[in-house]
C-alpha cells in the first residue's frame, strides 16, 4: 500500500514538473517575440552580473539591495587587499555600475521585482531565458579569450586569477552595452546622460586595462617585475598590470 502511494506521489510530481516546464516554454515563446522586453531583461541581467562580480572579485562590503534600488551605493578606495587592479583606480566606474541599476529600475518600471508574483520576475527565473543569456555570455567570453588567451597564463596563481576575473567583467559589460544602446533613446534625459557617461568612462578605463594586458606580455616575469620596482624607486608612478607589488618586493629581498 505504501509503495503504491509513493508511486502515485512520484507520478503527480512528474506531471506537475511537466506542466511547469510547458508553462515556462510558452512564457519563453512569448518573451522571445517581444524584442523590447528581451532587451530590458538581458541588459538588467548583464548589469546585475557585472555588479555581482565586482562585489565578489574585489571584496566590496556593505552593499545592500536597498542601496541598488536607491542608487546610493558608495565604493571605498580599493587597495591590493581588494584587487590587484587597484592601481587603475576603478572606484568611479564601479560606483557608476552599481548606481546605474537604479536608473534601469526606474526606466523599466522594475520597482516591484521583489514581489515573486510579479509577471516580470518570471522572465528572470525562466530556465529558457537563463540559457539564452548564458549563451550570449559564453560567446562574449570565448571571443575575449581568443583575443587575450596568451596573456591569461601566469606562474602566479593570484595574477592568473586576477586576469581571468577581468575577462569575465569585460564579457558582462559588453553584453550590457550591446543591449542598452538601442534603448537609450527611450530614457528620460537624466538617466540617458548618466548611462552614456557610465559607458564612456567604463570604455575608457577598460581600454586602458586591455592595453596594459597586451603591452605587459608575460606579467609574471621576474625580470619585468624587478624593472618596475626600479622605475618606482626613481619616483615614476607605476601601474602594476594586474600583479602584486608585494610579490615583486619579496623577490627583490631574496
Amino acid at each position: 500500500m505504501m509503495e503504491q502511494v509513493m508511486k502515485l506521489k512520484r507520478k503527480l510530481r512528474k506531471q506537475k514538473e511537466k506542466q511547469e516546464l510547458v508553462s515556462k516554454a510558452l512564457d519563453y515563446k512569448e518573451f522571445s517575440a517581444q524584442k523590447n522586453e528581451k532587451t530590458k531583461v538581458f541588459s538588467m541581467m548583464a548589469l546585475s552580473n557585472l555588479c555581482k562580480h565586482y562585489r565578489n572579485y574585489f571584496n566590496i562590503p556593505g552593499i545592500t539591495d536597498e542601496n541598488l534600488v536607491n542608487g546610493d551605493t558608495k565604493i571605498p578606495v580599493l587597495t591590493e587587499k581588494n584587487t590587484l587592479w587597484c592601481t587603475f583606480k576603478l572606484e568611479d566606474i564601479i560606483q557608476r555600475t552599481f548606481r546605474a541599476v537604479s536608473r534601469l529600475i526606474q526606466e523599466y518600471e522594475y520597482e516591484d521585482l521583489q514581489n515573486p508574483n510579479q509577471r516580470k520576475i518570471k522572465d528572470f527565473k525562466n530556465e529558457f531565458v537563463i540559457v539564452e543569456f548564458s549563451k550570449m555570455y559564453q560567446k562574449e567570453l570565448m571571443e575575449l579569450k581568443f583575443r587575450f588567451g596568451k596573456y591569461l597564463k601566469s606562474n602566479y596563481k593570484e595574477t592568473e586569477k586576477a586576469l581571468k576575473e577581468m575577462i569575465v567583467l569585460f564579457a558582462y559589460y559588453e553584453i550590457f552595452k550591446k543591449q542598452i544602446l538601442d534603448k537609450l533613446k527611450d530614457f528620460n534625459k537624466n538617466n540617458r546622460m548618466y548611462i552614456k557617461t557610465f559607458i564612456t568612462k567604463t570604455d575608457r578605463k577598460f581600454e586602458e586595462i586591455k592595453d596594459a594586458i597586451i603591452e605587459g606580455g608575460e606579467p609574471d616575469s621576474k625580470k619585468d617585475m624587478l624593472e618596475l620596482l626600479k622605475f618606482e624607486e626613481t619616483g615614476i608612478k607605476i601601474k602594476w598590470v594586474g600583479y602584486s607589488r608585494k610579490t615583486a618586493l619579496k623577490m627583490k629581498l631574496q
